[in-house]
């Protein structure tokens, strides 16, 4: 009898491993206890549309040594002139451009460039008013803002 068994085995486990495809098991354990919390989901808000500023005549810009880019005097907005882009700061906003007068799409704070996240609007506008009466009373500076025509100049195709 002990013989039979042990062929019965042997002959079992030949026929399971011969000729059968392997078993795939997949095992889900799902617990729930209790009621779930309330899911609060806030989407974010869109970004506003297009921007349009009226700007009439083309600005005078002025570089500022300490920000280490253009910023426009004497104009109905702060435009900022830096790597071939202008900046507004509208309304808590930024917006860009290629051109100065447009069209502005809308920015997140995050993809501004560094230099210009580096310093908050109100710094912006204190470092440029501070060249500009640097300038404004220097004896040889009687007729606004130097053209300054480098590189990154953006007048400097005029």
């Amino acid at each position: 009898m002990r013989k039979n068994a042990i062929k019965i085995a042997v002959l079992t486990a030949a026929s399971l491993g011969a000729g059968s495809a392997p078993a795939l098991a997949r095992v889900d354990v799902d617990l729930h206890l209790g009621s779930p919390g309330r899911v609060i989901v806030v989407p974010e808000p869109p970004p506003p549309p297009r921007h349009r500023f009226h700007i009439e005549n083309r600005p005078r810009f002025l570089y500022t040594p300490p920000l280490g880019f253009y910023v426009s005097v004497d104009g109905p907005y702060d435009i900022v002139y830096y790597e071939d882009r202008y900046y507004v700061y509208d309304d808590g906003r930024w917006y860009w451009s290629s051109e100065y007068n447009g069209p502005w799409d809308y920015i997140d704070d995050r993809r501004l460039p560094g230099r210009l996240r580096r310093f908050r609007h109100e710094e912006i506008r204190r470092y440029r008013d501070h060249e500009y009466r640097r300038y404004r009373d220097d004896e040889r500076y009687d007729r606004g803002p130097r053209d300054h025509r480098g590189p990154h100049n953006p007048d400097r195709w005029r």
